[in-house]
């Protein structure tokens, strides 16, 4: 605090002081003999102290949008408003002091010079300021702010243990009835739970920023929206506790450019060149909050852009790698459009899903708790990820119209009971992080419920926190070993403090060092509880006040699983919900295959109980702080049954023709290492592919096919039965993953009709050089008489068609 400004001040201060002011206790009756008593206030070393009084007006500045605070940081903090009155100027000192000024002339934010922001910097940190705007009207009047309060963000040196932030979403305003819903969340939440509004620098104190995670506006190219859907309904609290905001999909509309949002939005600028204002990070300690833009990476609600995306997502692993340097021990993402949405799929993204992944990577190398705050869906929902302590974070709705889980059509087309999310409520309302720094690092979320009128008690609905400890609390099996039936595996535990666990996770494989598919059971079935919503019919609440959730988990046995019994509801796959990241509901979501899909786009394998086959499995358990034990001893289990040998013929292709095989369309021949490049079969010396490699090139272009049937009707009264599991397999690879090889199986009937299954019935591969196995299985559903295996794929590069085929297989299990 020493500019030379500030030095300039105190010297003229000083100087007026000591001229006096010609009355009777000063001038020439002042006793200056040698030896007479000089005036404390004029003892060497001990000058008057400076007292400059605050700025006083007849009148406040005519505010458009009343001061509000964004960016900040522990040294600075800007302030920025809307007005019509000139030369604004804003004028800050430490709290209740009676210090000199730092005063800042405001600079112009805006094409049309209305929006005005004034950046406070070299300021002490963790400590509370006030600060007055002060503006000339058009008749030349100065008019001046009550005093207004900021606190600074703190250092290490402040010590300080703990901070809380509020974090809402979508404050559009999309129905005039729900106008009250964000003033009350403010008046009633913000200003009466969180601090007292009669002292709104407890604000200040209390809150460390106020996040929302997108639609900002309900029309982001209206600027009556920005002034009073947003500041108009907020006012109270703005001027006291920082904005950190990302975009969504309606500040986009009309404003294509972010042009409006930009105009009233000045986060740090430390995102991508050519992307200013899209992303950023802010650091609060060991905190490092992360801004992210998720409408050009989304497809449904969003206009997708590779490029964008690409850049966004380079710069994240960057910002995450320099949070590894300095050791954060919490790293929180904001973006608008959700990787998973329970209450509404259609808002899903798989961009926002590879920003989810590499938070979640950093939670795998670091050990920290991350997270993600998103909205989109006007809901709260909360959940947790499978294997990291990572918290997902639907911060809606705090106004935007809650969605209708009273309606059999939203019901039927739009929810999913995801196994990542815990809790989900349909309601009005706000949450509170409290991040507790130091050794023993925690993050604390509660959920506040209310906001439209008559339900304004913000009680607390739903609380958890995640904190990094040991979890000693080893599983050990009860049951679900030896021979089985199929229709009774019933897998147990128990642990030695069954009380402090939250959740299991179960894992059953084929091999016993659980390599290749690992099936991973984890979620609504094996917790403590799973708030979701019963059938439209019994769903009880309104639009205004919510709507009631139940508890699918009320008095279940988390330390039993009857395996049987879930299959016959539940498809289980690797990963769990990783399959719902990369493979959504709607086409129009499904804007790329990722790279973070262990997959490539394809589903996942199911896991199925197949007759004569023994599985092998094993449990851990996670306590309420989301901590998961080791894994317990591999347990198995062998279901009674036969597998037949491979029902195909010459499908390793060794005889070195086409045997058994129809070719279809194109060229489909079986070809040696020699043929290929020294490129190797995956077992003998011979292997199926496209057309060329000296084998011929047909003038049609690009398919490649051909195809084996199989006859079953020996096995007719076991299909029909339910009991024939078939497995069909091939190692599959590419030259360089251009072309597109497809292993495919068709069922029949007696008649040679088509019969439909609810198994995927195709696979490809882009493994380039390295044989991969694909598998299409499942049991075979009635009437089943045979079954058609197709090889072959599509050229989409160069002169060959690259579709190698290995060791294609098919058994029955029965």
């Amino acid at each position: 605090m020493s500019s030379p400004y500030r030095i300039l001040l105190a010297a003229g201060a000083s100087a007026l002081l000591l001229a006096g002011c010609n009355d009777s206790s000063s001038g020439s009756d002042t006793d200056t003999t040698p030896g007479a008593e000089l005036p404390e206030t004029e003892l060497p070393g001990k000058p008057d102290p400076v007292v400059v009084p605050a700025p006083e007006a007849d009148q406040s500045p005519e505010f458009i949008v009343r001061p509000y605070l964004q960016a900040p940081g522990s040294d600075s903090m800007t302030v920025m408003f809307e007005t019509e009155n000139t030369e604004p100027q804003v004028w800050v000192r430490p709290f209740g002091s009676s210090e000199e000024f730092l005063k800042l002339d405001a600079e112009v934010h805006s094409e049309d010079g209305l929006v005005y922001r004034a950046v406070a910097s070299g300021l002490e940190s963790h400590r509370l300021y006030e600060y007055y705007v002060l503006t000339n009207d058009a008749e030349g009047i100065e008019r001046v702010t009550q005093a207004f309060a900021f606190k600074t963000w703190p250092d290490a040196s402040d010590n300080v243990e703990e901070a809380r932030f509020i974090a809402i979403s979508d404050t559009q305003l999309d129905r005039e009835i729900y106008e009250v819903v964000l003033n009350n969340v403010v008046t009633d939440g913000f200003m009466t739970e969180e601090c007292d509004g009669n002292q709104p620098q407890t604000c200040a104190e209390n809150i460390a920023a106020i996040t929302i995670s997108g639609d900002v506006v309900q029309t982001g190219g209206n600027r009556s929206h920005w002034r009073n859907q947003l500041f108009g309904r907020m006012a109270d609290i703005t001027p006291y506790v920082p904005l950190v905001t990302v975009p969504g999909n309606h500040d986009y509309y009309y404003n294509a450019e972010l042009e409006l949002y930009r105009t009233y939005m000045s986060p740090p600028e430390n995102g991508s060149v050519g992307y200013e204002d899209h992303w950023y990070f802010l650091d609060y300690l060991d905190l490092r909050l992360i801004g992210l833009d998720s409408y050009p990476i989304s497809g449904a609600h969003g206009s997708f852009n590779r490029e964008t995306l690409a850049v966004q997502r380079q710069w994240l692993r960057e910002t995450l790698v320099d949070a590894e340097i300095q050791q954060k021990a919490f790293v929180m993402g904001m973006f608008h459009h959700g990787c998973l949405s329970e209450m509404w799929n259609v808002g899903e993204s798989i961009g926002s899903c590879e920003m989810v992944s590499e938070l979640e990577k950093y939670s795998d190398q670091t050990g920290a708790v991350t997270g993600h705050f998103f909205g989109h869906t006007h809901a709260y929902s909360r959940g947790q990820s499978l294997n990291t302590p990572h918290l997902w974070l639907n911060a809606a709705s705090a106004s935007g119209y809650i969605e209708p889980l009273n309606n059999s059509g939203h019901q039927a087309n739009q929810i999913s009971d995801y196994d990542t999310f815990e809790v989900s409520r349909s309601e009005f309302g706000y949450s509170i992080l409290t991040y507790r720094f130091g050794p023993e690092a925690s993050v604390t979320l509660q959920r506040k419920k209310g906001g439209y009128d008559d339900d304004t008690g913000f009680e607390v609905v739903d609380e958890v926190t995640f904190a990094t400890k040991a979890n000693n609390n080893l599983p050990q099996a009860t049951a679900g070993m030896g021979e089985l039936l199929a229709t009774d595996i019933e897998l147990a535990i128990n642990v030695g403090a069954p009380e402090q666990v939250h959740e299991v996770q179960w894992q059953v494989s084929e091999n016993e060092n659980f390599e290749g598919p690992v099936f991973d059971i984890w979620g609504n079935e094996t917790r403590r509880r799973n708030l979701f919503y019963d059938e439209a019919a019994q769903v009880s609440g309104d639009e205004y006040l919510g709507y009631e959730t139940v508890d699918t988990q009320q008095g279940a046995d988390i330390f039993t699983l009857d395996l049987s019994e879930l299959l016959t509801f539940k498809t289980v796959r690797p990963g769990g919900d990783d399959h719902y990241r990369w493979n959504k509901r709607f086409s129009s979501q499904n804007t790329h295959v990722s790279s973070y899909d262990d997959y490539d786009g394809q589903s996942r394998p199911a896991l199925g109980l197949k007759p004569g086959t023994t599985y092998y499995w094993r449990a851990r358990v996670r306590d309420a702080q989301m901590n998961w034990s080791s894994w317990s001893d591999s347990y198995n289990f062998s279901l009674t049954g036969t597998r037949t040998a491979n029902l195909l013929i010459n499908g390793d292709a060794e005889a070195g023709d086409m045997s058994a095989w129809t070719v279809s369309n194109g060229l489909v021949s079986a070809i040696k290492a020699g043929n290929n490049g020294g490129f190797g079969a995956a077992e003998g010396d011979f292997y199926f592919t496209g057309r060329g490699f000296g084998q011929g090139m047909p003038s049609d272009c690009c398919l490649d096919s051909a195809f084996q049937r199989v006859d079953l009707s020996t096995y007719g009264d076991k299909i029909d039965a339910g009991q024939v599991y078939l497995d069909l397999s091939a190692q599959m690879a590419t030259w360089t993953a251009s072309d597109v090889p497809k292993l495919r199986i068709e069922l029949r009937d007696a008649g040679d009709q088509p019969i439909a299954w609810n198994q995927p019935q195709e696979r490809t591969s882009v493994s380039a050089k390295s044989w991969e196995t694909q598998s299409l299985e499942g049991f075979l559903p009635a009437n089943v008489r045979s079954v058609i295996v197709h090889i072959g794929g599509e050229r989409k590069a160069g002169s060959d068609n690259d579709v190698y085929f290995d060791n294609v297989s098919l058994s029955l299990l029965y």
